[in-house]
């Protein structure tokens, strides 16, 4: 039966769907998705995808947009399936899930049906995911890697293909590729899993490419891994591969499961509700300020990050949902509004639901909570550097500043506080020089105060080696000798220091060779770092991976730490300007550079500033103008020193005066919008001039050391971030939050509390100011 209204037509409806972005999984405003209890509804106009209950009829009165497609995904019994049918699923995203649909006018409060929308919601459900559109296909594929290609096979030694040759395990093994070794797999952490034979036997004989047996079958199909790659891989010559051992592909059954089937199992058998912190079993939290954020695909290192931003208060006070209540822009092309989308998200409780999960039979499990899936916030941040638009693992370190400039930029847009601020401070770095103890003094921001890592001692590093070589040694017995590669110590030891020590190291200064004005030579400078403000959040990242002959290695270092630090050891000292190396100034800017950004159209005082602030590097003034054309405050006037008539000074200059004094008697009539050389010279004869501005500069100083003084340098730990595993290309990280009193671990979408947090491991320390 055909039920219309006056609205479908084409001031309400877009009929044609080719090239549109659909959020149709979704809202645009927050993170209700489509297989909630009521679904989403998407705009017919512009397709934008909102909850039902708030942001589609805000939507709808805002943008006059009144014909809505009501969309709501929900699980379906499913029969039983084949391996080989789940397998198909899994790979390639088929959500187990049934779609109902109807078309509503908001307006008319009315349900519609007819032959041109029901060709339009079939058009619209099979139009790919939004997020999927904008991630690149191949990320998608899984492919070869060198290691495939470059395999070079040895004859089989050992004719044994049904145990694992060093613990005789006979399920969960891995044939290598180039030499027909048989080892099982990886440990988990759970006790289940191999006992790493097979990775060990790479790690020895550097014989990266293995295939799980079990899983090979007649069509060629087969679990392939490359430990080098440390990822799933393709060998097209597999079939050859196999036959130099002796395996006819065409006559293989499968009989264990993939590495995509034990996810899947995984994902619907596992314990959601125990979280496992050496060896302790945590129980989950539900709640505001409790949600998880699910991991998709090798996030964890963001979903770490973003935890630690949207729990410090301010940041969770800036960004509240009052800008969505009065924007009026798509919410998807709004920066502000994505914001604020995972601030609420977050914080409200709203999307940290408590849940039941089910087991294969259909038994109830443990609780759990989904957590909300950042796929449009990454992809937003992501703009800023392509490297962390794809799903591989990335160093937290480096998206906490990407996050950090993102934050930045966004409250300039938006003539916000600039909040990101909070991180900032004036540090001082004092570089002395050994021969002379001459100094030079640099003032610059900061937002960062790395700390290093004491390295192990040769004892350490001597005792691991024993205990390393006499397991190879072990191995050696059951292992033909001419298999096995020379002994040599890949990674290092793990070993206790603190932060402590950690802090004494950075105070003991950086040893650099630089050239030194008063010597008149290369000389041996000890460069250190103070505060010369404290900033209200201090970011403390610590420096774990070392470069040693050129790889990058991990130090295993358990950092005690405690929760309170006073850092007034790192405030700057009072210098002896007697002891100050004297370097010749050079102009700010020439007259020439200065007329030639003039000569472009740009104000006199907006070149004047970016040439000074580029040391009178045209090409970098130039940039810097382009960059901050939206910054009005670039054509202020600049300060009352230069606005001082230049002529008057080397009048004054000429009658016995140096600058200075000069500058300091006009700066008295410019106070007075004078500027008059009359009123200075008559300034200069009748006042103790060395007196005053000996006194004006002791105020000045005495000003900035009260501000500075007046700042605590206590702090206290509020975040750590953590990396588990040996390198920043791969492991995980998770966060720790000390939220009312307690800790909470927040591991992706899994979130607990814990007694005793694993502080000890931090790669990333963020402290609060105890004002």
């Amino acid at each position: 039966m055909t039920s219309t209204c006056e609205h479908i037509n084409e001031q309400h409806i877009t009929w044609q769907i080719e090239g549109q972005m659909i959020h149709k999984n979704q809202c645009t405003r927050c993170f209700v998705e489509a297989k909630s209890d009521n679904g989403i509804q998407v705009c017919l106009k512009c397709f934008n995808g909102a909850c039902i209950e708030i942001h589609s009829p805000q939507h709808s009165y805002q943008h006059n947009h009144y014909i809505v497609l009501n969309i709501r995904l929900y699980e379906i019994e499913q029969q039983k399936q084949s391996l080989d049918e789940i397998t198909k699923q899994l790979k390639e995203d088929i959500p187990q899930l049934e779609t109902e649909t109807s078309v509503i006018c908001l307006k008319c409060q009315k349900l519609l049906n007819s032959p041109w929308l029901d060709a339009l919601v079939q058009s619209i459900i099979k139009q790919a995911n939004t997020t999927l559109q904008r991630l690149p296909i191949n990320e998608y594929k899984i492919q070869p890697c060198e290691h495939t290609i470059t395999i070079q096979q040895r004859p089989l030694t050992v004719k044994n293909l049904q145990k694992c040759r060093r613990c005789r395990m006979s399920n969960n093994l891995w044939l290598c590729l180039e030499c027909g070794h048989v080892g099982c797999g990886r440990k988990i952490f759970d006790g289940s899993g191999g006992n790493n034979h097979a990775v060990d036997h790479s790690d020895e004989l550097q014989h990266h490419v293995v295939v799980k047996l079990g899983t090979i079958t007649s069509d060629g199909q087969a679990d392939v891994f490359c430990y080098k790659c440390d990822d799933e891989v393709v060998d097209n010559l597999l079939k050859e591969h196999l036959a130099t051992y002796g395996i006819e592909i065409e006559k293989q059954v499968k009989t264990e499961k993939t590495m995509a089937e034990l996810t899947l199992d995984a994902n619907l058998v596992i314990q959601l509700s125990k979280l496992i912190e050496e060896g302790t079993v945590l129980d989950p939290i539900f709640g505001p300020e409790y949600t998880g954020i699910d991991n998709i695909g090798n996030t964890c290192y963001m979903n770490s990050v973003i935890q630690v931003f949207f729990s410090i208060p301010e940041f969770k006070q800036l960004y509240s949902l009052e800008h969505q209540f009065n924007c009026t822009s798509m919410p998807y092309n709004c920066v502000l509004c994505q914001i604020c989308k995972v601030n609420h998200g977050l914080n409200s409780g709203d999307f940290s639901i408590k849940k039941v999960s089910k087991g294969l039979q259909g038994a109830l499990g443990n609780f759990y909570q989904d957590g909300i899936k950042l796929y449009d916030f990454k992809q937003l941040v992501a703009k800023g550097n392509q490297n962390f638009l794809f799903n591989h693992q990335q160093d937290a370190q480096e998206y906490w500043q990407l996050l950090n400039s993102f934050f930045q930029k966004t409250e300039k847009q938006f003539q916000l506080p600039q909040l990101s601020s909070i991180f900032s401070f004036d540090q001082t770095t004092i570089l002395e020089c050994v021969n002379c103890g001459g100094h030079k003094v640099n003032l610059v921001k900061n937002q960062e105060f790395k700390l290093p890592v004491e390295l192990p001692t040769q004892d350490q590093i001597d005792l691991y080696r024993t205990q390393q070589k006499q397991k190879y040694e072990e191995r050696m017995k059951s292992t033909n000798p001419q298999e096995i590669k020379p002994f040599s110590l890949k990674d290092l030891p793990e070993y206790d220091t603190t932060f402590e020590r950690c802090l004494e190291l950075l105070k003991e200064g950086e040893r650099v060779d630089i050239f030194c004005p008063q010597c008149q030579s290369l000389q041996l400078f000890i460069k250190k770092e103070y505060f010369k403000t404290f900033p209200k959040y201090l970011f403390v990242p610590v420096n774990r991976f070392i470069q040693e002959n050129w790889v990058p290695k991990k130090l295993k270092a358990s950092i005690k730490i405690k929760e309170i630090y006073d850092f007034g050891d790192f405030k700057e000292p009072v210098l002896q300007d007697k002891d100050a190396i004297k370097e010749q100034t050079e102009q700010e800017y020439t007259e020439d550079n200065l007329q030639i950004l003039m000569g472009m159209g740009f104000g006199e005082n907006r070149c004047k500033r970016a040439l000074i602030k580029q040391k009178n590097d045209i090409e970098a003034a130039m940039i810097f103008i382009m960059e901050s054309l939206g910054d009005l405050t670039q054509d202020e006037l600049l300060d009352q020193n230069e606005k001082i008539n230049e002529a008057f000074i080397e009048q004054i200059v000429i009658m016995g005066f140096n600058h200075d004094q000069a500058r300091f008697a006009l700066s008295k009539t410019v106070k007075k919008k004078d500027n008059n050389l009359k009123r200075a010279m008559d300034y200069l004869f009748n006042h103790d001039l060395e007196a005053e501005m000996n006194q004006a500069q002791a105020k000045q100083q005495q000003q900035k050391q009260d501000q500075f003084d007046n700042q605590t340098s206590k702090y206290e730990l509020f975040a750590c971030i953590v990396h588990l595993g040996r390198s920043v290309q791969s492991g995980h990280y998770v966060s720790y939050i000390k939220k009312n009193g307690g800790w909470i671990l927040y591991n992706d979408s899994k979130v607990a509390k814990i007694v005793e947090p694993s502080l000890n491991n931090g790669y990333m320390y963020i402290f609060k100011r105890l004002d």
